[in-house]
């Protein structure tokens, strides 16, 4: 099992977490409901983008 979560990356990544608390609350919600499987900046953005309709 992966411990890839959002919440140990925005306490291990200032970068990320200045890009998270970016992204409007309704985003961040949705993010912080699905935390698996975001282990990385990128991830964070994908996720994001899709959650924004870009992707």
């Amino acid at each position: 099992m992966s411990n890839a979560n959002l919440v140990v990356l925005i306490e291990s990544d200032a970068e990320a977490c200045r890009y998270f608390l970016s992204l409007p609350e309704d985003v961040r919600a949705q993010l912080a409901a699905s935390p698996n499987g975001i282990g990385t900046l990128k991830d964070l953005r994908t996720r994001a983008d899709q959650l924004m309709g870009g992707g």
